[in-house]
């Protein structure tokens, strides 16, 4: 069962209120153009702790499950195209029903190191109103130029190219890194005559 925190917090206060001696008046709080409101929280509240970040096989078990429900929906609806079964997919419009679940597990999911609802409102899988949605399209666009245009502009390359994905920058983490480690410059030998 879970307790809301609302419930939580009246039975603080009336555990707080119960035989203790009267303490002493506390100073005025700050108002809130004093205070800047601390993350998570409001002004006078204390910061709701986070929820610590659900581990990979935590995401892709989730992930699976919301897959698997979603596969049960479209069941005989595999082959058609996805842009004509699902409301509002903007990008990925031509793949099939079933290439579209397959990349956004694969590409996106583990890609990314994500859950569906990482972009999507999961009651509401059409739903826009999620800002990593719109960069996952804009970034889609980004990749889709890339294998389509850039690289294949690039003559050295020759048709054996490997195309670009999510996973090639991301490599499972919402955020690709910017930075890389640098070996150390080798020990200095001396120098024999």
């Amino acid at each position: 069962m879970r307790t809301s925190p609302f419930l939580l917090g009246s039975l603080a206060l009336i555990a707080g209120c119960q035989s203790r001696p009267a303490a002493p008046a506390p100073a005025p709080a700050p108002t809130a153009a004093q205070a800047p409101a601390p993350a998570g929280g409001t002004p006078g509240q204390a910061p709701r702790p986070r929820r610590p970040r659900p581990t990979p096989l935590q995401l892709d078990s989730a992930r699976q499950n919301m897959l698997a429900q979603l596969r049960a929906r479209v069941a005989g609806h595999e082959n058609e195209k996805a842009g004509r079964y699902f409301r509002n997919v903007q990008v990925l419009k031509d793949l099939t029903v079933a290439e579209l679940l397959r990349t956004m597990d694969e590409q996106y999911g583990r890609g990314l190191g994500q859950g569906c609802g990482g972009c999507h409102v999961t009651t509401d899988f059409s739903d826009d109103s999620r800002k990593n949605k719109k960069v996952a399209r804009q970034m889609q666009r980004v990749q889709d130029q890339l294998n389509t245009r850039q690289l294949p502009a690039i003559k050295e390359l020759g048709n054996e190219f490997d195309r670009v994905s999510c996973v090639t920058c991301h490599r499972g983490s919402e955020h690709p890194a910017n930075t890389m480690d640098v070996p150390g410059a080798p020990a200095a030998r001396p120098v024999t005559p």
